[in-house]
């Protein structure tokens, strides 16, 4: 009989584990540690305000640290492109929103414009602009290195908000909200 306990015991334990690594804890959860400047025009500074207050969701300007990145929201606008060839549909604009990544973990980490990010205007799904320019954000970065660029969208020209999903953990899905509008 003692051995089935002991069984039993380890099991639950195991669960125990288990249970609170799936659940986190709130050390884990990416903060605001600080603010850049930006050219952001000061009419949407007081809805941007309002809207990072909500958990997970930054605005231009704010300084967000994850438990391995520290990601500074350096300026989010319309955009047009220099190429010829890559032009917005009709009723549409380009938007670009730069970042600046530094890797403040003990482990590679890997930013990518492709996979990282999801975009919506006014609560729908944007298209991702690629060749837009040649700032785009893809990069691995060794501990204690930084990167820099933007992802740029198209949106509809008339949008009202503007927000920009980062995947932080590819398998729990966590994400950081960055308002650009």
């Amino acid at each position: 009989m003692k051995g089935k306990w002991k069984w039993v015991v380890i099991i639950i334990i195991a669960i125990v584990i288990i249970g609170s690594i799936a659940d986190g804890n709130d050390s884990d959860e990416p903060r605001k540690t600080g603010e850049v400047a930006s050219s952001d025009s000061s009419k949407t500074s007081q809805k941007k305000k309002k809207d990072s207050k909500k958990k997970n969701t930054f605005k231009v300007g704010d300084i967000v640290e994850t438990p391995d990145l520290k990601i500074s929201f350096i300026s989010a606008k319309k955009y047009k492109s220099k190429n010829q060839l890559v032009k917005p549909k009709k009723g549409y604009i380009y938007y670009r929103m730069a970042f600046e990544f530094e890797n403040i973990g003990d482990s590679d980490q890997t930013i990518s414009s492709m996979a990282s990010w999801n975009c919506y205007a006014d609560g729908y799904a944007a298209d991702a602009v690629y060749g837009a320019s040649d700032d785009s954000i893809d990069a691995s970065l060794s501990p204690g290195k930084k990167a820099s660029g933007a992802v740029y969208y198209e949106v509809p020209k008339k949008s009202k908000k503007i927000t920009l999903e980062f995947d932080t953990n590819f398998w729990s899905q966590d994400k950081i909200v960055f308002i650009a509008k």
